[in-house]
C-alpha cells in the first residue's frame, strides 16, 4: 500500500525510507493519473524487496510540486538516499515504467 505525502511529511518519508522512492506526483480530477496508478501498484508489488511508493497529490502538495518543477502530470520521480535520481512525465505502459525502473535501480 502506497505512502500519502503531504508538504509537512514529505521529506521525512522520502528520507526514511530504506529502499527506494517512487514519488507518484498527481491530482484526483487528472484522467492519465487515474490510469497510471494502478500500474504503478502492480510494479511496487514486483519491486517490493527495492522501491516503496508514495503518492503526493499537488493540489495538497504545491510546496513540494513546486520544490520538484512539477509543471504536468502525472510526474513520478524516484528517489534514492533522498535525493531525486530519474523521473518521467506522463502515462506510460507498464513494461514501458518497468523497463525505465530497471535502468534506474541498478
Amino acid at each position: 500500500m502506497s505512502i500519502i505525502l503531504t508538504d509537512e511529511n514529505f521529506e521525512n518519508e522520502i528520507q526514511k525510507t530504506e529502499k527506494m522512492a517512487l514519488v507518484d506526483f498527481y491530482a484526483t480530477w487528472c484522467e492519465p493519473c487515474s490510469m497510471l496508478a494502478p500500474v504503478l501498484e502492480k510494479i511496487e508489488k514486483e519491486f517490493e524487496e527495492k522501491i516503496v511508493l508514495l503518492k503526493a497529490n499537488v493540489d495538497d502538495n504545491p510546496l513540494n510540486a513546486q520544490k520538484f518543477n512539477v509543471d504536468r502530470i502525472p510526474m513520478v520521480v524516484l528517489f534514492k538516499n533522498g535525493k531525486p535520481v530519474d523521473s518521467f512525465t506522463g502515462f506510460n505502459p507498464e513494461n514501458v515504467v518497468k523497463e525505465w525502473l530497471e535502468k534506474n535501480i541498478q
